[in-house]
This record gives C-alpha cells, sequence and structure tokens, in this order.
C-alpha cells in the first residue's frame, strides 16, 4: 500500500491485513476456482472459475452453495478436491469507490484497467469446507448472506442449498506497484 492509497480510500490502509479485510467487507463477489473433476463443459484437471457471491463475518468468506454447482461438485463430488481460490477484484465494486480510486480500476481513464496495480486485487485460497447446519455459525453466516444477498431467500427450497465457506491458508494481495503481499492468515484475522 502507499500512503496516498491510505488517503484516495477510506478503507485503505498501510497495513496490508487491514487493505485485504476491507477487500472482504466491501466486495460482495469474486470468483471461486477449483480443480475440475467433471468431463462436462471441462477437462479433469482444468481450473475452473466460477462466479459466487459472498458474505463475511469476522474475514471468513461464506457462500451459499447447492451440489448441483459445478464448483462444490468438484470439491465435494466423486473425487473431489475441497482446495479452492476465491479471487476479488475492487473493480467489482460500483459506485463505493471515491473518484480518484475508481479511476484506477476503470478502463478508458489514465492507467484505468481491472489489471492496474492500484486497483486491489485479492485472492484468498484454502479448503471449502461445508458449515454444520443448524449450527450457530450457520446462523450467523445465514444472516450475513442474507444482509448481503437478499435474494437467496427466494432460491428454490429443492435445490438443497447450504452455506460453505473457505477455511483461509493463503493470502495474495497486490494494491499497488512493487509486487504482490503475502499475508498471514493470523494477520489478517487479527486486522
Amino acid at each position: 500500500s502507499s500512503a496516498a492509497g491510505a488517503v484516495a480510500h477510506p478503507r485503505r490502509s498501510l497495513s496490508h491485513a487491514k487493505t485485504a479485510r476491507g477487500l472482504v467487507s466491501d466486495l460482495t463477489w469474486g470468483v471461486l476456482s477449483t480443480v475440475s473433476t467433471r468431463k462436462e463443459g471441462a477437462t479433469v484437471g482444468d481450473a475452473f472459475g466460477n462466479p459466487y457471491s459472498f458474505a463475511d463475518v469476522g474475514g471468513v468468506p461464506y457462500i451459499y452453495a447447492s451440489d448441483l454447482d459445478a464448483s462444490m461438485i468438484d470439491a465435494f463430488g466423486t473425487g473431489g478436491k475441497p482446495r479452492a481460490s476465491l479471487a476479488l477484484s475492487e473493480a467489482s465494486l460500483p459506485g463505493k469507490h471515491s473518484l480518484p480510486w475508481k479511476e484506477k480500476c476503470e478502463i478508458g481513464t489514465p492507467l484505468g484497467d481491472p489489471e492496474n496495480p492500484p486497483c486491489a486485487r485479492l485472492v484468498l485460497s484454502g479448503n471449502i469446507t461445508k458449515v454444520a447446519a443448524g449450527s450457530a455459525e450457520a446462523s450467523s453466516a445465514m444472516k450475513a448472506l442474507l444482509k448481503r444477498h437478499p435474494s437467496f431467500a427466494s432460491y428454490p427450497a429443492g435445490h438443497g442449498f447450504y452455506v460453505a465457506k473457505v477455511e483461509l491458508d493463503g493470502i495474495w494481495l497486490i494494491d499497488f506497484f512493487g509486487g504482490a503481499a503475502i499475508v498471514k492468515p493470523s494477520d489478517y484475522f487479527n486486522a
């Protein structure tokens, strides 16, 4: 991070851990990538990216998922591999940027592009796990999910939706020129 970044957006911080936590608190969706176990629409072993809405509780990203979805088949189906990453971009914050920071993410502005390092990108890695139905954690996560994504309340009951989470063990952040920061999960959760 830079001092200019800390001034340009109230979420920005000189602490990479605080910037990462701020992104997870502010953003509402990202791309969940799994390793494909499927031959339909993918090749076994391919990286498979799938947009997912999420919400966090204390920095833990939770998703509302169904075993009918390709990513959950990859994680929990026959031969499944629960390793995944959730890639987030500050460019997905329409209307929430201060003008100077928004220009860093918008194509067509000077240096503007979602790939521009000052347009923050965050990749959270870990295992996807299902949260125990009826648990206090599931209740807290579902409350946060419904607050960010009210449409989840209207999803069809027969599709077996449940709460899952990414158990973070790797955090990669780029929010300025000069290379990425690797954030320790303990620093992230303590931020």
